[in-house]
C-alpha cells in the first residue's frame, strides 16, 4: 500500500518518552528527542498501577527544550500535561513548537505519599507532527 497525503501516517514520528517503569517518588528525564522537520507534537503520560498502597499520587509530565540535546534544558511554556492523581489514568497535551529548539525531552515528576515503599507504573510519549510528511532520515 503506498502512503499519500491523505494518510496520517506521513504526518506523524512517534517517540519513547520515558519508558514504561515502577516509579517511585522522584523526578526523571527521558533520552533527548530530535525535532528536526516538525512543528508540533502530541505529548501523552500514562500511570498504571500503584504498588505499596500509597494514599495519594500524582505523575506530572512537561516538555523541556536544548540546542544541542545536552545542556541547557528548559521547560517549554504550556507544554505540561495535567497531573494525573489516579492509577491506570492518561492524559495528553498538543504542543506548538515553531520557535522550540530542537531537541525535547520529557521531565516525569512522581510524587507519592503513604503507603509502604509505594510505586506507580509510569511513562510517556512524543507524537511529533509534520508540517508535510516524515523528513528522510
Amino acid at each position: 500500500m503506498n502512503a499519500n497525503s491523505t494518510d496520517a501516517g506521513v504526518l506523524i514520528a512517534p517517540r519513547s518518552g520515558n519508558v514504561p517503569a515502577a516509579v517511585a517518588a522522584g523526578t526523571r528525564n527521558s533520552a533527548a528527542v530530535d525535532r528536526l522537520g516538525f512543528d508540533s507534537c502530541v505529548l501523552a503520560a500514562q500511570t498504571g498501577a500503584a504498588s505499596g498502597a500509597p494514599t495519594t499520587l500524582t505523575l506530572a509530565a512537561k516538555l523541556q527544550e536544548s540546542a544541542d540535546g545536552a545542556t541547557g534544558w528548559a521547560d517549554i511554556a504550556d507544554a505540561a500535561i495535567d497531573p494525573l492523581t489516579a492509577a491506570n489514568g492518561i492524559a495528553r497535551i498538543n504542543v506548538r513548537l515553531p520557535t522550540a529548539k530542537r531537541y525535547l525531552r520529557v521531565a516525569e515528576t512522581v510524587s507519592l505519599t503513604g503507603g509502604s515503599s509505594p510505586t506507580i507504573g509510569a511513562s510517556s510519549t512524543i507524537v511529533l507532527c509534520g508540517p508535510d510528511e516524515i523528513p528522510a532520515v
